[in-house]
Order: structure tokens, then C-alpha cells, then sequence
């Protein structure tokens, strides 16, 4: 790599592996300098993809250096479409506030269409307390009216009424966000108009959300005509009665519908509290195509347990009450193998014993029964494709393939026999 390299030289490189070459030397100095004396036709065109998506910590030193960089080249802001805000709450957000100001430039940065923002996990992000020019300039980035991806997590005394200004807001996360009308969202004057979802369909087609109960009651607020999402991704940790309430209404045109049962799980070997109701309430869900599943195998007893050996679980139960009408085509229950409280010491006989759990202990083999006998039934459920039972195995943890598909076979054989004969059943490991 020289100063001489010729133009027609550097264009026979797919632009990729130019932009991985630029940016895989990003720390390192002496790299860089070789690099600035590549045909300048080179620096031009990565510098436009490098910059798509940026990501940075609040009061941080990347958020120092970004700062500068566009202060220095400001035709660069119209390159960023995609900003990924962390914070970490030992930065000092008012030192640093000119440096955050300079990169958070809703008036320059004018195609941006995803943005997320990711408090502290352990304190959250506490939007009340941020300096007000900065809360400003946050509000005013969130209300862009082009805004198609939008992400909060971890933040508190934050008014999300804004997202009701969007119309074109295809995907919304919201987890661990506290929503309060006390922090007043400041819009520029020359901001996007105040129209709610009222006065026009909201595009919104995936929701994902977790211990937001008040947040999603403010957007049901703020419209008459209700978003409808496709995608519905519940976190169960934190969901109650009032997030089951505030849930139900955005129900009605879900096809993909995926539970993540957080581990909660600590040295006292607490992993997590049994799954709410609601969250396995399908019926509500009249156009549910394929269901996914997703927890720790602690935690598969929530699932598949009853209170007895004569009473049904509560999948079992949910999954019955789709007898009559259903579109279900698809299932999928994952399934993670590591152990929480002692990852680099799981005993040798250790997966064994989480298997033979899984496939072979009394109170769940009968649920696994009770669900090949009605999921088995072609008439009840003629357009399900496919039950997946997914297992994932720490890397770390040896493990006999021979051994696996010996036990998978006879459980196949065994507990789910309809659904293994007519190629519906598969387990993946």
C-alpha cells in the first residue's frame, strides 16, 4: 500500500473490504498515517459508510473525540444514519456538555432514522436530572418526523408522549423506561408538528417491551387509532397486572409473538418468578403465526410444571384454548443450558443431569405428552409446520454428539411421538 497506488488499482477492491481495512485501523496511529497516503478517492467513499452508524457514551472519550471529528468535518452529519447513545453514570455530563451538544445536533443531523439510547443497567438513566440544554437537544433528536427505528432502555422520568408525533415509526423497544409527564419534552418551534397517531395510521410494525407499563399507557393515550404492531416481544421480568392491562389492546394484529424470561438469578439461587398469565394468554392474540419461547432450563418448570400431576401447565392450558381457531405455524421454545451460578464449574455429569431434567423428569415429560397429544391433532391445528425445541449448550461443556442424538432419539420415540412422525418435532443442539 503506497502514495502511488493509481485510481484504477484502488477500484477493483469491493468497497467492504476497503471500509473493514479503514476502520479495523481506527486506534492505531501509525496504521492510519499509511493509510492517509492511499488515493484520496479511497478515503472519500468510506468515509461516507463508516459513518452511517456511530455509537458512543454520554460525557465519554469516544463522544469527545466523535465531537471533534465533526466539528472539523461537518459534512459528515449528513452521512449519520444510525446512533447508538450510552451512558455510564460515573461520566460527568457537565464537563463534558459542549463535546455532547457538538455530536447531538438535531439540526445537522437530518437523516438519522435509528437511535438508541441505553441507560445505566444498574441506576438507569435519570432524565430529569440532565442538564436542561441537553434534555432539549435529546428531545428535539427523538421528535425527528423521519425516525423509523427507535430504542429506550434503563431510563427514568422520561415523558415518551413524543413517540405519538410519529408517523412513521416502524420499530419501538421500550424496557426498564419510567415514564412521568413531570420532565415536559422540550420541541424546537421548528420542530415536526403536534399530530398524534390520531390523525394519521401509525406505520409501527415491531414492539418490544419489558417493566414499561406507564410508558405504554401514555401511547395509548395519546391515540385513537391504537398502534398495531406484527412483532410483540415481551420481557417477563417486571410484567404485571398493570403491564398486562396497558399490553392487551396492542394485541389484536400480532403474528410473532416471542417471550424472553430473563434470568434473574443470584448467588442465593433464585433464577426467577413464574411467568404471569398474561404473557401466555394466546388467545388474545387471534393472528399468532409462530410463537417463540425463550428462558433458562431453571426456569422450564414455570412452563411446563402444573401445580400437581392431574393439573395442566399453563402452556398446556393457553395452548388448548387455541383448539377451535388458530393460525399457529410455527413454535419455538429455547432453551439455555448454561449454569448461571457456576459457569466455569459445571461437573462433568452436569449436562447430563440438565437433560435428563429437561427430557426425562416425571412432571414434564407428561407436559411434553399433553402437547404432542394436542398439538398432534391435524384438525385443531392443521397449519402448524413446525416445534422446535431449542438447546443451547455452553461452548465450554463437553459434550458427546453420539450421546446427544441417542437421548433426543428416544424422546422423540417416546414422549412426542405424533408430532416426531409427521416431521414436525425437531430438537436442534
Amino acid at each position: 500500500m503506497s502514495a502511488t497506488l493509481t485510481r484504477g488499482n484502488t477500484s477493483i477492491l469491493p468497497q467492504e473490504l476497503i471500509d473493514n481495512i479503514v476502520d479495523h485501523a481506527s486506534d492505531d496511529q501509525e496504521a492510519q498515517k499509511h493509510l492517509s497516503l492511499v488515493n484520496r478517492a479511497w478515503s472519500q467513499r468510506t468515509r461516507h459508510n463508516l459513518f452511517q452508524t456511530v455509537s458512543f457514551e454520554l460525557g465519554g472519550r469516544g463522544c469527545t473525540r466523535l465531537s471533534e471529528v465533526l466539528r472539523t468535518n461537518p459534512l459528515l452529519y449528513q452521512h449519520i444514519q444510525t446512533m447508538r447513545i450510552d451512558h455510564d453514570r460515573r461520566d460527568s455530563l457537565d464537563s463534558s456538555f459542549p463535546s455532547i451538544l457538538g455530536v447531538i445536533d438535531p439540526k445537522r443531523l437530518v437523516n438519522v432514522h435509528e437511535i438508541s439510547i441505553y441507560g445505566d443497567v444498574e441506576s438507569n438513566l435519570n432524565w430529569g436530572t440532565l442538564p436542561p440544554g441537553l434534555r432539549s437537544a435529546l428531545y428535539d433528536l427523538l421528535a425527528k418526523p423521519h425516525l423509523t427505528t427507535l430504542t429506550l432502555m434503563d431510563i427514568r422520568d422520561i415523558d415518551v408522549s413524543f413517540i405519538g408525533r410519529n408517523r412513521r415509526l416502524k420499530e419501538l423497544a421500550l424496557c426498564g423506561v419510567k415514564h412521568t409527564p413531570l420532565s415536559s419534552p422540550s420541541i424546537s418551534s421548528d420542530g415536526p408538528p403536534a399530530t398524534h397517531l390520531a390523525a394519521e395510521k401509525c406505520s409501527l410494525r415491531s414492539l418490544s417491551v419489558g417493566q414499561c407499563a406507564d410508558a405504554l399507557q401514555c401511547l395509548r393515550a395519546a391515540a385513537t387509532i391504537v398502534p398495531q404492531p406484527v412483532v410483540l416481544k415481551v420481557y417477563s421480568d417486571g410484567y404485571d397486572d398493570k403491564m398486562d392491562t396497558a399490553l392487551q389492546i396492542f394485541s389484536r394484529n400480532v403474528e410473532a409473538y416471542e417471550i424472553i424470561c430473563v434470568p434473574t438469578g443470584d448467588l442465593t439461587g433464585t433464577i426467577g418468578l413464574p411467568l404471569h398469565s398474561g404473557a401466555l394468554d394466546f388467545a388474545r392474540l387471534p393472528k399468532l403465526k409462530t410463537l417463540r419461547i425463550r428462558l433458562h432450563h431453571v426456569q422450564l418448570w414455570c412452563l411446563l410444571s402444573g401445580p400437581s400431576m392431574t393439573i395442566t401447565t399453563s402452556l398446556v392450558q393457553q395452548i388448548v384454548r387455541l383448539r377451535s381457531t388458530n393460525c399457529l405455524e410455527d413454535i419455538d421454545i429455547v432453551l439455555d443450558l448454561d449454569d448461571l451460578l457456576h459457569h466455569w464449574s459445571l461437573p462433568t455429569g452436569g449436562i447430563d443431569e440438565m437433560l435428563h431434567s429437561v427430557f426425562n423428569s416425571a412432571s414434564f415429560v407428561r407436559a411434553w405428552t399433553d402437547l404432542d397429544n394436542i398439538l398432534g391433532d391435524n384438525g385443531a391445528f392443521s397449519k402448524l409446520k413446525k416445534l422446535r425445541i431449542w438447546l443451547e449448550i455452553p461452548t465450554h461443556v463437553a459434550r458427546s454428539k453420539q450421546e446427544l442424538d441417542s437421548r433426543v432419539s428416544v424422546f422423540k420415540e417416546t414422549v412426542m411421538p405424533n408430532l416426531a412422525r409427521r416431521g414436525i418435532l425437531e430438537v436442534i443442539y
